[in-house]
């Protein structure tokens, strides 16, 4: 029963196989009769252009032939119609013909043509291609743990933030001591030791310095805050936006004792 299985899906798969080459046989013998059939019309064509009309001999063999007393020629002519004009008629046929025996011609070279270059393209399609064995290569894969972020020099950002406290009471305008205290912290993380990054903006750049120290997210988004509204946010700082920025500098720099 096995074996009766296995020889049926050989079958199928033969026959799967073979189907695209009888496919191309099959096609190629539909377009070899196209050719004959349209050069057996062209040839029958041609035989009758050339033979003209058929002429009967009916003098039985061995016998003479009695001569015919001589008439004088008498044209004949097609009442209605010059007998130059049944010449050109003739001559306008044989010219026809010769046109339709062109295009049978043309028609045929074209098809064949067409016949050629599908064949090509068929057999360019089913070539097998060779494939040749690679050269064996061990590939070492190097894990390179990425280089921890350096540290912040705590010195200069302890410094940093004492001349920011310095400059917010120094200035008697508010908007400027508040700006002069940020633009302080924004050179303090500059000089800290730590690369900022490409897309990164020296306001965030100098929050990601400060933030190192924990316990210090909120006063230090608050003075930003108040930095950003007073700088960007088109009004005048008051007096309690610059109390409120001191008492954020001075627990940012309570975190960094």
């Amino acid at each position: 029963m096995t074996g009766a299985v296995q020889h049926d899906a050989r079958e199928r798969t033969d026959t799967v196989e073979r189907a695209p080459g009888a496919r191309r046989v099959q096609s190629g013998r539909r377009m070899l009769l196209i050719f004959s059939a349209l050069a057996l019309f062209a040839v029958a064509m041609l035989a009758s252009a050339i033979a003209g009309h058929p002429t009967i001999d009916l003098t039985p063999e061995g016998a003479t032939a009695s001569p015919l007393p001589e008439e004088r020629p008498t044209p004949t002519t097609t009442p209605g119609v010059p007998p130059a004009q049944e010449a050109g008629g003739s001559d306008a046929a044989l010219v026809g013909i010769g046109i339709v025996l062109a295009l049978i011609v043309s028609a045929l070279v074209v098809l064949l043509l067409l016949w050629i270059v599908r064949r090509v393209i068929d057999l360019w399609r089913s070539r097998r291609l060779r494939t040749q064995p690679g050269a064996a290569t061990d590939v070492e894969v190097e894990v390179v743990d990425a280089p921890a972020e350096s540290e912040p020099d705590a010195p200069t950002v302890r410094r940093g933030i004492a001349a920011a406290r310095d400059a917010i009471e120094a200035h008697p305008a508010p908007s400027d001591a508040i700006i002069a205290a940020w633009v302080g912290l924004e050179e303090t993380a500059a000089d800290s030791g730590v690369g900022r990054g490409v897309s990164e903006t020296p306001a965030e750049f100098t929050l990601r310095i400060l933030l190192r120290r924990p316990g210090i997210e909120q006063p230090a988004q608050q003075l930003l805050a108040v930095y950003e509204g007073v700088r960007f946010g088109g009004h005048q700082g008051s007096e309690q936006e610059r109390a409120l920025a001191s008492r954020a500098l001075a627990l940012i720099e309570e975190g960094w004792r």
